[in-house]
């Protein structure tokens, strides 16, 4: 985790010099894709789109930290889901004896395949929004929202909210290195010992958070937020014809797929028994649609890039 930056930092490949707005559309289209598609095909194409994303941009290890939080994540909703859910017809564990609050236990199989699908949907909503926070500079996302028609509020609390996960682990790292320099062992013991360490670090992180929020809306207050009126940049972003291209595109190819979910493609039946995997000729060329869509996308921002240079 040290000296890692969570947030934005320019780097020089074509990712990071294309247009914000361009940027938002994307990632935000992957965001619904991974939503209105459930089907484990679909889903890995996704996957791989934001994969070479996260290649071009060259941002493997700021997101590797984030994918470790999602593995813990992941874990306790598999879990969770499992005994909570416990749904379907194939049953691979059973306890007919009751127990408080939950009664009768069993696993069934389609109940593990509708728990990896979420964890999949969950990684790739953490990867998508992770790389958002850090190939996008938080100025490209204001413009970008408010160009959008979204009000001012709302795009303070969406900004607010991407940066709240890095803040806290950088204020953990340092939080860690002060509770160290004072003689705090956190990494010797066995468990325990290192769990109460560790939490020993919460309070002061709270504490340091809640600093934060009210040096926020002093600021807030003191230069007239909620004041209406027309606002100025330092820095307005313009918009190339190959940029309108793309989000054009963007915008057009994800309208089409929300309509071919509504048609049936991409959904893949759960309960109360697994459905095939086999998709159907239609099914592989929408896949095929899908996996050309976002790669020509990719290949635009190149062109732009270079058409810029």
């Amino acid at each position: 985790m040290k000296n890692l930056q969570l947030t934005y930092k320019p780097k020089e490949n074509f990712i990071y010099r294309s247009n914000g707005v361009v940027k938002i559309s994307i990632l935000l289209s992957l965001f619904v894709q991974s939503f209105i598609f459930n089907h484990p095909f679909y889903l890995g194409v996704f996957f791989l789109n934001i994969l070479i994303i996260i290649l071009f941009s060259d941002c493997w290890e700021e997101i590797l930290i984030y994918f470790r939080f999602m593995l813990i994540i992941s874990l306790f909703t598999f879990f969770i889901n499992i005994i909570l859910y416990p749904e379907g017809t194939t049953i691979i564990f059973q306890i007919s004896n009751d127990f408080p609050l939950l009664g009768g236990f069993k696993i069934t199989f389609e109940t593990i395949i509708s728990s990896l699908i979420i964890i999949f949907r969950l990684t790739l909503i953490f990867l998508i929004f992770g790389t958002f926070n850090l190939i996008i500079n938080p100025d490209e996302i204001i413009q970008g929202l408010v160009k959008l028609k979204i009000p001012h509020s709302i795009v303070f609390i969406i900004t607010l909210s991407l940066n709240f996960f890095p803040l806290i682990l950088k204020d953990l790292e340092k939080i860690r290195e002060i509770q160290q320099c004072k003689g705090l062992e956190l990494e010797k013991g066995n468990f325990l010992s290192k769990f109460k360490n560790n939490v020993k670090l919460i309070l002061p992180l709270l504490t340091n958070s809640l600093e934060r929020s009210i040096q926020n809306a002093e600021a807030l207050e003191a230069r007239a937020f909620d004041i209406k009126g027309k606002r100025e940049y330092y820095q307005v972003i313009k918009i190339s014809f190959i940029d309108y291209i793309i989000i054009i595109f963007t915008i057009s190819s994800l309208i089409f797929q929300i309509y071919l979910s509504f048609q049936g493609f991409g959904n893949y039946l759960i309960y109360p028994t697994l459905s095939e995997v086999y998709l159907g000729n239609s099914g592989y060329f929408v896949l095929i649609f899908l996996s050309f869509s976002n790669f020509l996308i990719i290949g635009l921002l190149n062109l732009g890039d270079k058409i810029e240079k």
